[in-house]
């Protein structure tokens, strides 16, 4: 099974095939992020494949030991040698496991505590959860709050859980509580104007809990 980089911090690099934004998560990673996930649903299968070939360069140049998974497109983390993370659509886990070989990472999407159990999530490395508070990024879905992440926590046990939405440096430590090996984060990185003093702001809060 696949070992999770430490600190348990994920950028979600969302939007990544836009110059701008892939800059974004290469300061993020120059400031010690070690865990980039890279992600864009309005991409078509070429101009994605293409971002990812020149990101994982520049990432990889910023910091040699950077774990960089896939969001949904096996077939592009296969040709790169990345992680890989699936969802309740598209390839299952067992699928990119099948593609992708036993020691590569690979990580589910779930926002219901149902989600940690059955077939479709069976040898998965980790989960983000999502969203534990209101985000931006999806604005029109409900928050889930704390209680149901310490729920799925227990549920998903021993699989790490990393939550996932509206997650300030001032939440790590509700998470960490609540029973997440870690966070991932999104707009706290890629949309704010200093994204490395905001990086550092998470991997300080994070370490209190090493």
């Amino acid at each position: 099974m696949a070992v999770l980089p430490y600190p348990c911090f994920a950028l979600i690099a969302d939007g990544f095939t836009n110059s701008a934004r892939a800059d974004q998560a290469v300061r993020a990673v120059e400031a010690g992020v070690r865990w980039v996930h890279l992600r864009d649903h309005d991409a078509g299968p070429d101009v994605f494949a293409e971002a990812t070939r020149t990101i994982v360069d520049r990432l990889h140049t910023a910091a040699d030991d950077v774990t960089i998974t896939v969001n949904s497109r096996v077939d592009v983390a296969e040709a790169h040698g990345l992680g890989a993370h699936v969802g309740w659509r598209g390839p299952s886990v067992s699928g990119a496991r099948a593609v992708l070989g036993p020691d590569v990472l690979i990580g589910y999407s779930a926002h219901e505590h149902v989600e940690a159990e059955g077939d479709r999530t069976r040898g998965v490395d980790y989960y983000f959860f999502s969203p534990v508070f209101p985000t931006s990024s999806k604005p029109d879905q409900p928050a889930t709050g704390v209680g149901p992440l310490r729920a799925f926590c227990r549920t998903a046990a021993p699989t790490p859980v990393l939550a996932l939405g509206g997650i300030t440096p001032e939440r790590v430590s509700v998470c960490r509580e609540a029973g997440a090996r870690g966070v991932a984060v999104l707009s706290g990185i890629m949309d704010v104007d200093a994204p490395r003093a905001s990086t550092r702001a998470y991997l300080r809060a994070l370490a209190e809990y090493a």
